[in-house]
């Protein structure tokens, strides 16, 4: 069950991925790393992969109820390779322009925070985007966070500002109804 006023990390990533597969951006696999703790620490799931996957129609060889795996869907010849390697993004796909799509997700509120945490989690995924340690001068670099009026706000912003622009920083909002905002100038 997902909570109803946020969206997890994981979530917003697997979401992203699905997303790129059905509307056919991507060649190949797209990689996902997943923090073991946004899935579950100790008997406390946090998250539930396997189950929101196979929702989805992306299923591991024998239903595997590990949740680090390559998930796929009849439907498509790509899949999704969930593991837990830190170091190059929360989600990585080559796209079929020929460029290599880098992301750092973010989890968020779905309705407006009282406390304005949508600034500091935008920035947090810039901070940690543009100190990955592997990634390519031609890389295409995004930031995918929950799709909420706030967050669609400062999206919509820091678009055009001019280091995002000069640097070619995206921002991605991925919405629970499969909506996508910010891809359009990113050549998918």
């Amino acid at each position: 069950m997902l909570p109803e006023d946020k969206m997890p990390e994981a979530e917003v990533t697997l979401r992203l991925a699905i997303f790129l597969i059905e509307n056919g951006h991507i060649e190949g696999d797209i990689l996902t790393a997943i923090d073991g703790a946004q899935v579950k620490t100790g008997k406390t799931i946090h998250f539930p992969i396997v189950e929101f996957l196979s929702a989805h129609g992306w299923t591991s060889p024998g239903q595997q109820k590990r949740w680090q795996s390559k998930y796929s869907n009849k439907k498509y010849t790509a899949s999704i390779i969930v593991h837990s390697s830190a170091g190059q993004g929360d989600l990585v796909a080559d796209l079929k322009s020929g460029q290599r799509l880098r992301v750092e997700s973010k989890k968020g509120p779905l309705n407006r925070s009282k406390s304005s945490q949508e600034y500091s989690l935008i920035r947090e995924a810039i901070g940690q985007l543009i100190t990955i340690e592997h990634a390519e001068q031609s890389d295409i670099l995004a930031v995918a966070v929950p799709k909420s009026e706030k967050f669609d706000a400062l999206a919509e912003q820091w678009r055009d500002r001019p280091l995002m622009k000069s640097n070619g920083l995206h921002i991605i909002t991925v919405g629970r109804d499969n909506s996508i905002s910010g891809l359009s100038d990113i050549g998918t």
